[in-house]
């Protein structure tokens, strides 16, 4: 008796748990906010069959030969329209099987499994995208209106209107116009098609004995290797510019170029494309543009979002995201590797100016001197060091200094020598300086009336004797940076003249009040945007 007590109430459990399970799974598909779900016991083909407004996407898979995919075992997912909005597909002008393809994935993603930000993998190989918007769910651009038609081996979800497969990036950019010829052919030249011998199927062997394959060749292109555009399996970003854009940047970089007094060379725009090329591509979705104002791309390189414009209306892509830039600026610390001048060019500006440029305290002369003569063979260079000597009075309290707008120089259109203020973009640079250091005394030195170095130490010959030392030119001591001072800031929205004081601030081992300095470098940091 007690043996058959147990066997009803397993009996009823099991009932129970049947019952049970069978309301979670009716409140699994009931409680989506599209009704009822359909459940058929009929695999999806079959109930594709039974919908007379499912036909004519029907009728399309059977011709394209597509169908017998809904009558397999493993589980998938239909995206399909109604009769009337087959008439899309035509209009396409894509290849019907590439689109029709795009309407079927493996697995089946009933609505709890379409949250936003999914991306399904279709038939084709491309992805869809699935976005939730309020009690809505997009896929791609389209609308599911009737989701959730359950059926054996899948499930069946209606949208409001075909789905047009997206591209890759790289499918993209190499369909660009030529508007867009610069960023496109710049990425472009630089693939190869190498022989694929993983993926190519051995058929024979030649007299020779090699083997003969019949043969897969596939592009590679060093940008693959840090941000794969190609890839659907990546989910990358690309900022595009437009020929006009990057024409834009190139003109004011002829500007600036031109205002520090450089010529705007070959070099300098293979250095500037290069840059772009590498600034443009991220291995990751860049969401809501500007609120990091600070993005590394893949190659490394900063972006940053306070001074690149881009359109927030990206293009969505099938492994990504493509925005549109508006505005490009080259950084200052990619095309300004040094900006450069000699103190002694102050005998080129005409007595008139001078006062207007140059502010003594304390100097009971100032004669610019010819000093070391050297030469540099491997460079077929010879030159003699000319300094400026600054002479003060060695009166306690009243240090000698100049305190000047710097120069550069310039030829004339009747050939004599003339001069021009520099002007420099604003940012933060690292300010180097050279001496003729030997027995040299203490400077403090100021820019824009800020102290960047107090009681400095320029008499030894290095980094101070000079340019000399630091980044000087590869296997020499020509033309260097020289000693490090400290970093500056040039404030400002422009470019713009500033000033360097150099101050007598003590004696070392000499005993005159003598300044004599050589040369000022400004060299930007990181930070120089």
């Amino acid at each position: 008796m007690k043996t058959w007590y147990k066997i009803m109430f397993v009996a009823c459990l099991a009932v129970a748990a049947s019952a049970c399970r069978q309301k979670v799974w009716d409140d699994h598909f009931n409680s989506t906010g599209d009704g009822d779900a359909i459940v058929s016991p009929l695999n999806l083909l079959d109930y594709l069959k039974s919908v007379p407004e499912y036909s004519r996407f029907v009728e399309k898979l059977e011709e394209l030969e597509i169908a017998g995919q809904l009558t397999r075992d493993q589980n998938l997912s239909v995206w399909v329209v109604p009769n009337a909005i087959m008439d899309q597909l035509a209009g396409m002008g894509l290849d019907e099987r590439y689109v029709m393809n795009y309407h079927l994935n493996l697995l089946a993603f009933d609505y709890t499994k379409l949250k936003s930000g999914l991306r399904i993998q279709t038939l084709n190989g491309k992805y869809i995208q699935v976005e939730r918007v309020s009690d809505e769910i997009m896929v791609g651009d389209s609308r599911i209106t009737k989701g959730n038609q359950l059926c054996r081996n899948g499930v069946v979800h209606e949208i409001d209107a075909l789905m047009r497969p997206d591209e890759s990036i790289y499918d993209y950019l190499e369909s660009l116009g030529a508007e867009y010829s610069i960023i496109r052919d710049s990425v472009l030249a630089l693939n190869d098609t190498v022989f694929d011998v993983a993926n190519s199927v051995p058929i024979g062997v030649d007299p020779t004995g090699n083997t003969l394959y019949d043969s897969v060749f596939v592009v590679t292109n060093p940008i693959f290797d840090a941000a794969n555009i190609r890839s659907e399996f990546s989910q990358v970003t690309m900022f595009l510019p437009s020929n006009a854009v990057i024409q834009q940047c190139f003109e004011s970089l002829a500007t600036l170029y031109d205002q520090f007094g450089k010529d705007f060379l070959r070099e300098d725009s293979l250095k500037a494309y290069q840059w772009i090329r590498e600034a443009v591509f991220y291995n990751r979705v860049i969401e809501d543009y500007g609120s990091e104002r600070d993005l590394v791309s893949a190659f490394g390189r900063l972006w940053r979002t306070d001074v690149q414009q881009v359109n927030a209306d990206f293009r969505r892509m099938s492994n990504g995201r493509i925005y549109e830039v508006t505005h490009l600026k080259i950084p200052n610390n990619v095309h300004i590797a040094m900006i450069k001048q000699l103190f002694h060019y102050y005998e080129f500006v005409p007595e008139a100016d001078r006062p207007a440029l140059f502010t003594l305290h304390n100097v009971t002369d100032i004669v610019p001197t010819n000093r070391d003569h050297v030469t540099f063979p491997t460079l077929g260079i010879e030159l003699t060091y000319r300094t400026l000597v600054v002479r003060g009075a060695l009166t306690p309290g009243q240090p000698a200094s100049i305190d000047f707008t710097p120069i550069m120089l310039e030829n004339n259109p009747d050939g004599s020598v003339g001069y021009r203020v520099v002007e420099v973009p604003p940012g933060e640079y690292n300010l180097y300086m050279g001496f003729r250091s030997s027995t040299h005394p203490f400077v403090n030195i100021y820019v824009d009336g800020r102290q960047v170095a107090n009681r400095l130490n320029v008499e030894p010959a290095t980094p101070w004797n000079y340019d000399r030392s630091t980044n000087t030119v590869s296997g020499t001591r020509y033309n260097g940076w020289g000693g490090l001072v400290g970093p500056v800031t040039i404030d400002g929205d422009g470019v713009r003249s500033f000033r360097i004081k150099v101050e007598f601030a003590g004696l070392s081992t000499g005993s005159a009040e003598t300044l004599e300095p050589y040369h000022w470098a400004l060299v930007p940091t990181q930070n120089n945007y």
